[in-house]
């Protein structure tokens, strides 16, 4: 096959051969200028050719004007010559294959050839060729329509083009709202924020699994949860302030931010904090209210926490104002100096400050009893540690005994190095507390134990120190709690059920 290059063809008139001239000529008296349909196809707007297949290379043997108006070739430059002229660097070789085949099988055929012009410009030509029989089937032309179809073809692949790179942006888009709609999803989650959405007028709610976690309800609800079921879930006491405030938001666009409980179907109480926005149609009528809701129980209970803490605070404060009170008032009552009394005032708010602290250390469970006892004792246990024998099991008691069992302890380590046996080098205090009995009588003995010290003689007077270890102590503990002098030694025991 010859492929012509891209550049302007032959211009002088081909010479055709003398078996093609005379067939060419011969063609051309069989043609009647007053049959219309010559004349159609003569003074046709669509380019058209005929070939004659019986000839050597099946030459063109008839080219109307348009046809020279398409290529550029006059008709003393194509008459004689096969089609393949039109043909160029840039038709596609898979394009003329099929052209061949088919007028080898005598079929007719279209196809978009890319052609070139007599000035070797390229052109999309819409090529349709259709075989011409007589009547015996025997084959005599080939029929030929071209159409120039490159404006068409290029904004096809205009089209084209427009559509890949708008299907790119979609996809990007799509991706970028996935990633989005993900990182929300992450956020939400998060935050432990639920999504929902009332449709109006018709009230009708879609939420998110997220929002029903937050009402303690199961995620397989989603599709089921309604407004009603909403309604019953809300705490009775705020039912009517919820609805007022949707009310509000709808009617009157004002802000929809509220708190409020509900009741989860395992019957926990919790706090939600609901904040939404409505939207409107053109003509203004509400569309919906969306938002987004979570569970703040944590925060609200906190709250309430602190408050009764607060209350708990000022309560102790003063207890302890009016107990600082009275210990100053009967130690300086009692005391023989004002340098004793002071003294006496000092110990007894150390004493207190030492309770609180273990307190305030462990709020719930009060104290252990041998962290009272080594804390309160510090300053009295000697560098060996040989005058104190301490032992009992591990027992916790409540604050207020807590603070009356430390301020005992002082009040008995203080007479004992005034008076008692940690006020001679060989004295000693023996301090222990055992739990007795069976599960159903178990009881709690402690005992301060003086050994070695001087002779023991009773009180004739009793103080301020022993009357509070008695009398506070046995109130705290619902049981006994009393003093004693045998000449061997002071003894403090207690004595109450558990």
């Amino acid at each position: 096959m010859d492929r012509s290059p891209l550049a302007p063809r032959p211009v002088a008139p081909f010479v055709p051969s003398p078996e093609i001239g005379a067939a060419v000529a011969a063609f051309a008296r069989t043609l009647d200028p007053s049959d219309p349909f010559f004349a159609a196809v003569a003074h046709s707007i669509t380019p058209m050719v005929v070939s004659d297949p019986r000839l050597p290379d099946n030459p063109l043997v008839f080219v109307n004007a348009a046809f020279e108006a398409l290529t550029g070739f006059p008709a003393v430059e194509l008459i004689g010559r096969n089609c393949r002229f039109m043909q160029g660097p840039l038709t596609a070789d898979s394009d003329i294959q099929r052209l061949r085949d088919a007028i080898a099988r005598r079929e007719r055929i279209e196809i978009d050839l890319l052609n070139h012009r007599r000035d070797g410009t390229p052109f999309w030509n819409r090529l349709m060729v259709a075989p011409v029989f007589d009547s015996n089937g025997t084959l005599l032309y080939f029929v030929a329509t071209q159409t120039d179809v490159t404006i068409e073809r290029y904004r096809l692949r205009q089209l084209q083009d427009d559509r890949d790179a708008l299907t790119a942006e979609v996809a990007r888009r799509e991706t970028a709202l996935a990633e989005r709609e993900a990182r929300l999803a992450m956020a939400l989650k998060a935050g432990g924020l639920g999504t929902w959405t009332v449709a109006l007028p018709e009230v009708s709610l879609t939420v998110s699994a997220a929002y029903l976690d937050n009402l303690g309800r199961p995620a397989d609800e989603v599709s089921t949860f309604s407004f009603a079921d909403f309604e019953q879930s809300l705490h009775p006491e705020d039912y009517q302030r919820v609805c007022a405030a949707l009310t509000d938001t709808i009617d009157h666009d004002l802000p929809y931010d509220i708190e409020y409980r509900v009741l989860t179907p395992a019957g926990e109480q919790r706090w939600i904090h609901a904040q939404g926005a409505l939207q409107r149609r053109a003509d203004g009528t509400p569309l919906a209210l969306s938002g987004f809701s979570a569970n703040i129980s944590v925060r609200k209970f906190a709250e309430e926490h602190r408050g009764i803490l607060a209350r708990e605070l000022t309560h102790r404060v003063k207890n302890t104002l009016a107990t600082v009170g009275a210990v100053v008032s009967q130690t300086l009552r009692d005391a023989s100096s004002l340098a004793e009394g002071r003294r006496a005032v000092a110990g007894r708010i150390a004493s207190l400050g030492t309770a609180h602290e273990l307190l305030v250390r462990d709020e719930v469970e009060g104290a252990a009893i041998s962290e009272i006892v080594e804390r309160v004792l510090a300053p009295f246990i000697d560098a060996g540690g040989q005058r104190f024998a301490i032992a009992g099991p591990a027992v916790r008691l409540s604050p207020e005994i807590t603070l009356a069992l430390s301020m005992a302890l002082h009040e008995l380590a203080t007479n004992a190095i005034k008076y008692g046996a940690l006020s001679v080098p060989e004295g000693s205090v023996q301090i222990s507390w055992a739990l007795a009995g069976s599960a159903a009588e178990r009881r709690f003995r402690f005992a301060w134990i003086e050994r070695n010290g001087p002779l023991v003689v009773p009180p004739t007077r009793v103080g301020f120190g022993t009357r509070m270890i008695e009398r506070v102590l046995a109130g705290r503990v619902s049981g006994t709690a009393a003093m004693r002098y045998p000449p061997e030694g002071a003894r403090f025991e207690i004595e109450a059920p558990v």
